[in-house]
């Protein structure tokens, strides 16, 4: 009842106005409290007077998208200190047959020996952010009288705002991030992607100076998408390159950097995994740029012969063989103990390549 009495006085006062114009009009400017805005802040949005002549009553329509805000309450700002004030929420059709999300603000000066002045404040309402994007608050209806009842036209600002995610914190960083050799100018990297919930996916970047410290897109991305290996090709061989990995949501939100180093070569071997436990085995592989035929060979750590392990194994060139395989015993087919041992990879043409394995179970 209040509401409806408070309306129509106002329309009453406008009906009995005589129509003139101030020579200084109002102008409402709408204010928030905060510039960053995420989903589920309280916000504080003012409407107050930069300029104008003294104000009896003011009748204003604030349009708001309730898909992204949710009116709570309202009260006056100093300007209306003691009047009588009413606030409410309605919804109506707008010029597109659309649906409008309005907050209605009346405030009324009975008294004839006081009227207020700009400038001030004239209402703060609040809401809360419920969905993140760009939206408006607008004044799409705005009414003043003045002490002589006069009608008072007047102009007004819109407010743009955004609206950000909730979600501020990343997910996990990738983990057990490895390199090796792929062939002559490449490298295969492997890791293992977290299981956030809102895990989307992982980003690699590249760099042949040092190790990229955060996310810059400017830099050459070798990978971004939701796998677990990749194999970057057209390397130099002989060449360091560094990456950097990270993980990211939908907002997107970054992870910690993950750093790695690798180094193409034109012949390699391999040993994977390595520390290995003897129960699983360990895997080797095996690159060379020429036809070739090699032996592989175990020592221990102080150079005894722990078994002859291949003979005369055909190694085609540019193609990796990862066919060979140690199960961690000797040539008595005893297991090992655990420790530091070393393979030797002798070739047909002469060549040899001496390298580390470890055993741990």
């Amino acid at each position: 009842m209040i509401k409806k009495y408070l309306i129509h006085l106002f329309v009453v006062l406008i009906l009995i106005c005589q129509i003139g114009v101030a020579s200084i009009p109002p102008h409402v400017y709408l204010k928030l409290n905060d510039d960053v805005i995420t989903i589920g802040d309280t916000v504080n949005l003012e409407l107050g007077l930069t300029r104008g002549d003294s104000i009896r009553s003011v009748l204003i329509y604030l349009n708001y998208d309730e898909n992204h805000f949710q009116y709570m309450h309202w009260a006056s700002g100093w300007l209306f200190r003691g009047a009588f004030l009413e606030g409410h929420t309605e919804s109506r059709i707008n010029d597109s047959g659309e649906p409008d999300s309005i907050v209605i603000l009346v405030g009324i000066n009975t008294e004839s020996n006081y009227s207020i002045s700009a400038p001030g404040s004239l209402f703060k309402i609040n809401f809360v952010a419920i969905d993140s994007g760009n939206t408006t608050f607008k004044l799409d209806s705005l009414n003043f009288i003045n002490p002589d009842l006069r009608f008072i036209s007047g102009t007004f600002d819109s407010l743009a705002v955004r609206v950000e995610p909730s979600d501020t914190f990343p997910p996990d960083p990738v983990f057990d991030f490895k390199v090796r050799e792929a062939g002559s100018g490449k490298l295969n990297l492997t890791w293992r992607n977290p299981s956030d919930a809102d895990y989307q996916g992982t980003i690699i970047l590249r760099s042949t100076r040092d190790f990229i410290r955060s996310v810059d897109t400017t830099q050459t991305i070798v990978y971004q998408a939701s796998g677990s290996s990749f194999t970057d090709e057209n390397l130099v061989n002989g060449k360091f390159y560094y990456y950097t990995a990270f993980t990211y949501d939908e907002i997107p939100n970054y992870s910690k950097a993950v750093f790695l180093k690798g180094e193409p070569k034109g012949e390699y071997i391999y040993a994977y995994p390595n520390p290995f436990d003897p129960n699983d085995g360990v895997r080797f592989s095996v690159f060379f740029p020429y036809d070739t035929y090699i032996d592989i060979t175990v020592y221990d750590a102080v150079g005894n012969r722990v078994i002859d392990l291949y003979k005369n194994v055909r190694i085609y060139a540019n193609v990796v063989n990862t066919d060979l395989e140690w199960n961690g015993r000797n040539k008595r087919n005893d297991v090992v103990a655990n420790g530091a041992y070393y393979y030797v990879v002798k070739t047909s043409q002469g060549d040899q390549k001496i390298e580390k394995l470890a055993v741990l179970r």
